[in-house]
């Protein structure tokens, strides 16, 4: 695919309550943004108010592109539906959220938990369960205690640093930090616990520290 091109399909199968998938593939911007507009004003003629965009295949969204699902979104949920937006890179997500379209919109890391949102599932594991995922895939840093000399005070021991307490802490030093930059601290000392670019993303939303607005409250009530 060359660059400025872009392949959009669309799974819309089913009555006007059911979910549309539109899948994109290719860069959305000033030359594109036409194409994928036509697709989302020919799903809202028809009344298909739930929407899920797979941008799995997306490696770079202008303002062109960003405004197409703003301009929409307002129509769309005076009519009970959403616009979701599923499996955003790395590189995409971070734009999204420094132009705090997170706020507005929902994003999930997969088509299949974007469907279950619309269903009323929720946007993610049930808390016990993001939980528990996340302690999983958290290298716990080692502790280590000082052997206790007759007639001195034991040394104090390293603080243990847990994914959420760190990621807490990190927001309250800088909530202006992008889901990038916030798991490069979290792997540096004194935190030193290793998370993959979606963990620390859920992990986040899991804490409710999803957006820069909610970190930097954070900040401000330290």
């Amino acid at each position: 695919m060359k660059v400025d091109e872009i392949k959009i399909s669309l799974d819309a199968s089913g009555g006007t309550g059911s979910v549309a998938v539109v899948r994109v593939d290719g860069v959305v911007d000033t030359m594109t943004a036409g194409e994928l507009e036509k697709v989302m004003n020919s799903l809202i003629d028809q009344k298909r108010y739930n929407i899920i965009v797979d941008l799995g295949g997306v490696d770079y969204i202008s303002s062109a592109g960003w405004g197409i699902f703003i301009s929409n979104i307002r129509e769309i949920r005076q009519n009970r539906g959403d616009i979701k937006l599923a499996q955003m890179i790395p590189s995409v997500y971070e734009i999204f959220e420094l132009l705090e379209f997170d706020s507005i919109l929902s994003a999930f890391d997969s088509v299949e938990k974007a469907r279950m949102d619309f269903r009323g599932s929720g946007e993610s594991q049930p808390a016990a369960d993001a939980i528990a995922v996340l302690q999983a895939e958290t290298v716990a840093p080692p502790t280590f205690e000082e052997p206790v000399v007759p007639g001195h005070a034991p040394m104090p021991t390293r603080r243990e640093w847990t994914a959420d307490t760190a990621l807490r802490d990190i927001c309250k030093h800088d909530p202006f930090l992008s889901t990038g930059d916030i798991r490069r601290a979290l792997a540096e000392s004194p935190y030193d616990i290793e998370l993959g670019w979606w963990s620390t993303w859920r992990a986040l939303r899991t804490l409710d520290l999803g957006s820069k607005k909610r970190r930097f409250a954070l900040s401000r009530q330290s």
